[in-house]
């Protein structure tokens, strides 16, 4: 089955899903059956029609033309044996000097029915009603007989004059069959072996034109997921912003009156010597200053929404996610290291871009290590002008049936509870956009690694905003 697997195209299982409208908007693998099935009844068809055509006519030319052959034999037997003064005698001597046999069977009967002479297919001479005579109304014809073997014949008679003589000539229906279903079963041949040909190019032509159509679908998809992920992304930027300045005032206020506070108390002798207010103090200002460093780091991210190329510094971009991310790891208990020991140089990106790239890299590895872990993040030379970011978990990992599907937009291989599946995709859509690339290898139990790798030159956007 897993061999099998190889061979279905990406489409083949590809199902779209909304929280809101939880089933498949566009079947691919039905259009792909219905394009297939259209085509070849349409091109099938025609070669149907003309098989059976041919069959039917060929047989009816053939057994037109031995019926005229036979007319003619029979036709010149007569007038040879007319010719004569004694009919039997010049009878008995034709079919003497006749080639017979079961391709020419050729003898003479009475009006009774009784045969004259010897027949391959009814018997030998004296034979009593061996054909029926009666249905030889006609001076002459041609009509479809059993012979008394059994097998289906076509005989031919003529009635000679001025006597009760009748003269038969009898061919086996098989054999004269035989001349037409010969050719005709290596054209059976041929049709079958066109049949799979059309077909092969048929599903081949569908396969093709249907992945397109789904990997354009795809590309939409993402793009309006994206600009939908990136708007709220936007709005949360926008939001983080007001919340900080705001913030920041009264946080101002409060280290003024706090510095003020402190100045007081260093003056006046009567608080001078308690070390308790000092300190008190001193934690208000400490506070205070963990507070802006949050803020600045709201601004930060804020900032960095609008896309714009500068220059940067990619363990300082992941040194400044990380600390975004410092409680929630100490939260959940997940122990961080970054390996970056290799001088990585600036160089010119997105820089909101990568800073998005990796927090949804780093939240999926916190999603993934339920009950704790260790997050390991490497940062080397891939070559010399590019770099590799390893991000490595030690979660619960994915199904191998899952890896190919993960960065689909709405897949997710978590809790139905837990985020919307769009992450991995934004983050795919991301790393494609400057020019990078990202791959993930991972074992169930075992955890996740993901590898992204980026150019160490400036990047061009085709929006023209970076």
């Amino acid at each position: 089955m897993r061999r099998l697997k190889k061979f279905k195209p990406a489409f083949w299982d590809h199902q779209d899903f909304t929280e809101s409208n939880p089933k498949t908007s566009f079947n691919f693998r039905r259009k792909w059956k219905l394009i297939v099935l259209f085509t070849s009844f349409m091109a099938l068809l025609p070669l149907f029609v003309m098989t059976l055509v041919d069959f039917s006519l060929t047989r009816r030319i053939i057994e037109d033309e031995v019926k005229s052959s036979m007319s003619k034999i029979l036709q010149a037997a007569v007038g040879s044996i007319s010719s004569s003064t004694d009919l039997k005698k010049s009878a008995l001597d034709y079919i003497n000097g006749s080639d017979q046999g079961e391709d020419n069977d050729i003898f003479i009967v009475n009006e009774k029915g009784t045969l004259l002479t010897d027949s391959f297919y009814y018997g030998s001479s004296g034979t009593p009603n061996a054909i029926n005579t009666k249905a030889f109304k006609e001076m002459n014809g041609i009509k479809k007989d059993i012979a008394l073997n059994g097998k289906p014949v076509i005989s031919g008679y003529a009635r000679i004059k001025d006597s009760q003589l009748i003269l038969v000539l009898t061919k086996c229906e098989e054999k004269i069959t035989d001349l037409w279903l010969k050719p005709r079963f290596k054209l059976v041949g041929y049709l079958a072996v066109s049949i799979v040909l059309i077909l092969l190019s048929i599903m081949g032509t569908a396969t093709y034109l249907v992945r397109r159509i789904h990997s354009a679908d795809r590309k939409r998809s993402e793009a309006l997921h994206h600009a939908e992920y990136a708007k709220k992304l936007a709005s949360i930027g926008r939001l983080a912003s007001g919340v900080a300045h705001e913030i920041n005032n009264p946080l101002a206020i409060i280290n003024q009156k706090t510095g003020l506070m402190m100045d007081l108390l260093t003056m006046k002798k009567d608080y001078s010597s308690d070390e308790r207010l000092v300190l008190l103090a001193n934690d208000v200002l400490d506070t205070v200053k963990r507070c802006s460093t949050i803020t600045r780091r709201l601004l930060d991210f804020a900032r960095h929404m609008e896309p714009s190329i500068e220059s940067v510094d990619i363990g300082e971009v992941i040194g400044q996610v990380l600390a975004f991310l410092e409680k929630e790891a100490e939260h959940r208990r997940i122990t961080i290291s970054v390996d970056n020991k290799e001088a990585i140089p600036n160089f010119e990106c997105d820089k909101g871009s990568l800073q998005q790239i990796f927090l949804n890299l780093f939240e999926n590895a916190f999603a993934a290590m339920e009950d704790g872990g260790q997050l390991t993040i490497s940062i080397k030379f891939k070559t010399k002008d590019e770099v590799a970011i390893i991000v490595s978990d030690n979660g619960s990992g994915i199904a191998a049936e899952d890896i190919d599907k993960i960065f689909e937009p709405f897949f997710s291989s978590k809790n139905h509870h837990w985020g919307s599946g769009l992450g991995l995709s934004i983050t795919y859509g991301l790393v494609k956009e400057i020019n990078g690339d990202i791959r993930v290898k991972s074992r169930v139990g075992k955890g996740t690694r993901f590898t992204v790798t980026l150019p160490l030159k400036k990047v061009e956007v085709a929006n023209g905003k970076r």
